[in-house]
């Protein structure tokens, strides 16, 4: 398996914690990723997040512990897509603010 089933369940009770509804899963990247409608805002991988962020935040949320970009085979990374750590989702209070920012940058 690619992705960690413990942190997928973290991620559906991040998400009842928001409010959200209508969320549906499929794989994604070789991860389970998480889509609001037709898009993909999160996607777990292993045990990190890759997830969607609204332009503006893009560049105030590389510098952040943990954070680096998303560029699947090593190739250009991927615009306002970011990798987050296990480390830095260790927290229930940090998933839900990434997951937030990801469901922002769909909308």
């Amino acid at each position: 398996m690619s992705y960690d089933a413990g942190l997928v369940a973290r991620v559906e009770d991040a998400l009842a914690t928001l409010g959200e509804r209508g969320v549906r899963q499929r794989n994604v990247f070789g991860g389970r990723g998480f889509l609001s409608a037709k898009s993909t805002f999160a996607i777990v991988y292993e045990d990190e997040l890759i997830v969607k962020l609204p332009r503006a935040d893009y560049d105030r949320c590389l510098p952040l512990p943990g954070v680096r970009p998303f560029a699947p085979g090593d190739e250009r990374p991927m615009t306002t897509w970011v990798v987050i750590s296990a480390d830095a989702i260790a927290e229930d209070p940090e998933l839900t603010d990434w997951l937030a920012l990801g469901l922002r940058g769909i909308r």
